[in-house]
């Protein structure tokens, strides 16, 4: 995967990520709610470093129940795709649809100074 076409590289969105998470603690978590996009910055950077994402792994934004519930509003909007483990049912493998990383790819790339 090309830094060109994606529009930003997984150390890009890990910052993004620190930021955010030092800014909650700095301010207080409950002035900002985004979870959504916190789901969907930790499923880009995952598919920017190519790494599976459980929803378990996501209880670093929220608890679970949370996570689940809005993974269900992201795969219902066709931006994320849920997968249940072949070998442990209990298990709920997330990533980006196509769409999702094509919308997240074109925010990052609308980023990026134009070019001269």
């Amino acid at each position: 995967m090309n830094t060109e076409t994606l529009g930003a590289t997984e150390e890009d969105i890990a910052s993004i990520l620190r930021l955010r998470r030092a800014r909650a603690e700095m301010f207080g978590a409950e002035l900002f709610g985004d979870l959504a996009w916190d789901i969907l910055l930790q499923l880009f950077a995952a598919r920017l470093g190519r790494r599976k994402v459980r929803l378990s792994d996501l209880q670093i934004v929220a608890p679970k129940t949370t996570v689940a519930r809005w993974a269900a509003v992201l795969e219902e909007r066709g931006l994320i795709s849920c997968h249940l483990d072949r070998l442990n049912s209990k298990e709920l493998w997330i990533e980006l649809s196509a769409s999702g990383a094509a919308r997240m790819s074109a925010l990052f790339r609308s980023l990026r100074p134009a070019r001269q």
